[in-house]
């Protein structure tokens, strides 16, 4: 212990300072490590910190019990948020990474599902249409034509649709177009349409040698 007039360390048993003569009593040497200090230290820092300035002079072991205490809690407090922050972030950059995916998926579906499908997709999921023979038959006064044509519905519903159809020369340029109407057509039906039925006269020779193919397909569902 240290005695309380010089401060000079003497030893815990001795009733009075060898340096300067001052006595002590029993209290007074009642001195030694507090695990109790150490530990209200270690969860209360603060009261640890004020202990040990209350009994540094009068008590060193006791004070050192409580200042080790708080400085052990001090910095374990320091290390677990220090933890806690880079947890914190870690959880936040997750949860921000999956909102963003999320929000970025929704609005993928939402553009998918206003989206207007195109022709060939149209053809390759939904519907199937195939050509026949373009027809020429004189009736004695004009010739009357005709394109056969058997539309398909692939799709699991009813749907309707509305088909352009073009007639192209060996050259690719486009000679006319005409439309059909497939209506209300159940899942897996089909229907037996004719499409340029009122040509020109004067392209009867390029109808003959033309090639027909869909222009354009609307798909409507029931």
């Amino acid at each position: 212990m240290y005695c309380r007039s010089c401060g000079k360390n003497i030893d815990d048993s001795a009733t009075y300072c060898i340096n300067c003569g001052t006595r002590f009593d029993n209290k007074e040497v009642d001195d030694q490590s507090s695990f109790g200090f150490a530990i209200l230290g270690f969860f209360i820092p603060i009261v640890g910190l004020i202990l040990f300035l209350i009994y540094e002079g009068k008590k060193p072991k006791r004070a050192k019990s409580a200042g080790k205490g708080a400085l052990i809690g001090f910095i374990t407090k320091i290390v677990l948020s220090i933890i806690l922050v880079i947890l914190y972030v870690v959880f936040a950059s997750t949860l921000f990474t999956n909102i963003s995916n999320d929000i970025e998926s929704n609005i993928l579906a939402i553009s998918d599902a206003f989206r207007e499908e195109t022709t060939d997709e149209i053809l390759e999921k939904y519907v199937d249409v195939s050509f026949g023979e373009f027809k020429v038959t004189n009736n004695g006064y004009f010739s009357e034509t005709t394109l056969d044509i058997t539309v398909k519905n692939k799709a699991e519903k009813q749907c309707t649709y509305y088909i352009t159809i073009e007639a192209v020369d060996s050259n690719g340029a486009r000679i006319e177009t005409d439309m059909i109407y497939a209506d209300r057509l159940g899942a897996g039906q089909e229907i037996y349409l004719k499409a340029f039925e009122y040509v020109d006269q004067e392209k009867l020779n390029q109808f003959k040698k033309a090639t027909f193919k869909v222009l354009e397909i609307n798909k409507y569902d029931y």
